[in-house]
């Protein structure tokens, strides 16, 4: 239907079907009636997407490789070495036994070893055989089940340094097989070497001061700790080190340590005891010594002796 105004001239169409439909509106993207956007007609934002990332490791599993077990040998060694601490200069014997216990029935048996610089073969079993450090003993043949024992004499040298280990390598040969060794570590004694040495008039008229000098070298090849100096004989100290102590009839005089190579000179003045007649020859006598063990003690000790003359 369709109203024409003609005063005004202009025409107001109605189409009454079309007023109860709403019309359709498409949006644009931008805020929705709730202040958020919208996508293609949606007033909604799309939920976030969280990403989450796993990350899955494999468990590490180590592999221990298998356990090989020794190989079972044909022939057994057994060695034994000095029990106490060795003293450069000294021989001592180092023990081994050999035993055949494989599935051969016999086989020739031999022993061999190199000493270290630190010994010095000097004997062994009949068959043994040394050529510089380098032993070798022939144990002849051995039955299956049998034992062959030996001993090797080796001398510990001056080169020894004191509280080394000495531990030689040895092996053993049956037949065709064999087995290598050490023999048990045995040290190397620290050991000094004390030496004493005097000057003395060789006369003193009687009633005069006797003036002695005493020089202690030690040696070595180790330090001498403690070391202390003893006077014994018919004398009395009047000018004597405050280290020095009376013990009886004699004196006991302290040193201090010693290092290997290291002197010392100590000076006395003593008086005969009691009234000496012109003629007697006074004896005194000292020892040096220490608590490290002393390879030589017959260097320790001096005897000096005075013969008294008239007095003027």
């Amino acid at each position: 239907m369709v109203w024409t105004l003609k005063g005004r001239g202009l025409a107001l169409l109605a189409a009454a079907p079309l007023l109860a439909a709403a019309p359709a509106v498409a949006h644009a993207d931008g805020p929705g009636p709730h202040g958020h956007k919208g996508d293609k007609g949606s007033t909604s934002k799309p939920a976030p997407k969280h990403k989450h990332k796993h990350k899955h490791k494999a468990p590490k599993h180590k592999h221990k490789a298998p356990k090989h077990k020794p190989k079972a040998h044909a022939v057994a060694l057994r060695m034994k070495s000095p029990k106490k601490s060795v003293v450069p200069g000294r021989t001592y014997t180092w023990t081994f036994t050999v035993a055949a216990k494989g599935k051969g029935k016999h086989g020739k048996a031999a022993f061999k070893t190199t000493l270290p610089k630190s010994l010095a073969y000097v004997s062994g079993e009949k068959h043994c055989k040394a050529a510089g450090q380098k032993v070798f003993c022939r144990l002849g043949t051995l039955e299956k089940g049998e034992k062959a024992t030996g001993t090797i004499r080796a001398k510990v040298t001056k080169r020894a340094k004191p509280g080394a280990k000495i531990r030689p390598r040895g092996t053993a040969v049956w037949g065709r097989d064999h087995v290598t060794r050490r023999f048990p570590a045995v040290r190397v004694a620290r050991t000094a070497d004390l030496a004493l040495s005097e000057k003395a008039p060789a006369t003193a008229r009687a009633g005069a001061e006797i003036p002695y000098t005493l020089r202690i070298r030690n040696l070595g090849p180790a330090a001498a700790d403690s070391v202390t100096l003893e006077t014994r004989g018919p004398i009395k100290l009047v000018d004597r080190d405050t280290a020095c102590v009376p013990r009886g009839r004699s004196y006991l005089c302290a040193v201090g340590g010693l290092q290997a190579g290291e002197a010392r000179t100590l000076r006395f003045t003593a008086v005969p005891r009691g009234n000496v007649r012109a003629g007697t020859v006074l004896k005194a006598s000292w020892r040096a010594s220490s608590p490290v063990l002393d390879t030589d003690r017959a260097n320790n000790a001096a005897v000096v002796r005075t013969k008294i003359t008239k007095r003027r």
